[in-house]
């Protein structure tokens, strides 16, 4: 018999090897807040499915990303991460806001701040959580 290593590993589904991770899917959605920050023209790239009567098509449009940040009455910058587009990620159970300062500067220190806790590891547990409820808006349909 031949002299080879075997194994019972199967190979990954093309689906699964490209999923995104809960912390990829916030670190991105960090990154684009810090360009949205520095350039209020900012847009980003993503493809939509349009139905015509050939059919449905795909086609890629640029829109700017929806803002997490907003300014209070007395000017403070206040944000919330999310995970995607609307499951807030609660840092603290029951306080989802951050408050960032009074600049554009400061907010960026917050993002990026919170970006470097995402990449620790830190967050993975509210991350999780606001997955799990992403989910359940969306009507627990399959990733």
């Amino acid at each position: 018999m031949l002299n080879l290593k075997l194994s019972d590993a199967k190979r990954p589904l093309v689906a699964e090897t490209r999923r995104k991770t809960g912390r990829d899917v916030v670190l991105d959605g960090i990154m684009h807040q810090i360009e949205l920050v520095k350039n209020p023209a900012y847009t980003v790239e993503r493809s939509r499915y349009i139905k015509g009567e050939t059919g449905s098509s795909r086609q890629t449009i640029a829109r700017p990303p929806k803002p997490w940040f907003w300014s209070a009455a007395d000017g403070t910058k206040l944000v919330q991460v999310k995970y995607g587009h609307s499951a807030v990620v609660e840092i603290e159970p029951a306080k989802p806001t951050i408050v960032a300062g009074k600049t554009e500067k400061d907010l960026i220190g917050v993002l990026e701040q919170v970006a470097s806790a995402v990449k620790a590891g830190s967050l993975d547990s509210q991350i999780d959580m606001a997955k799990a409820k992403a989910k359940r808006n969306r009507g627990g349909k399959s990733e």
